[in-house]
C-alpha cells in the first residue's frame, strides 16, 4: 500500500504512530520530494515531518491502518 498523507499535528502525529506500531509491520515514510525514509513507528522521526506532505509505504493489509491513512489523505496532484 502506498498513500500521499499530510499529518496536521502533534495529535494526528500521535494517531499516525500508534496505528504503526499496532501493526507489527514496517511503515517507511518519505517526504515527498526528498530522498530520506523514517521509521513509520518513530515518534521523533513523524515530528520531523509534521504539516509536510509525506508519501507512506507498508506492506501489510490492515484495514484499521488504512482507514487512519484516508483521514490524513492529501491529493497529490
Amino acid at each position: 500500500m502506498n498513500e500521499i498523507i499530510m499529518l496536521p499535528n502533534l495529535e494526528a502525529v500521535q494517531d499516525f504512530v500508534k496505528n504503526a506500531e499496532e501493526i507489527g509491520e514496517s511503515v517507511i515514510v518519505s517526504k515527498v520530494g526528498f530522498k530520506y525514509q523514517i521509521d513509520g513507528a518513530s515518534i521523533m522521526g513523524m515530528m520531523a515531518v509534521m504539516g509536510e506532505i509525506i508519501k507512506v509505504e507498508c506492506m501489510c493489509e490492515s484495514l484499521k491502518f488504512e482507514k487512519m491513512l484516508k483521514k490524513y489523505y492529501v491529493n497529490s496532484n
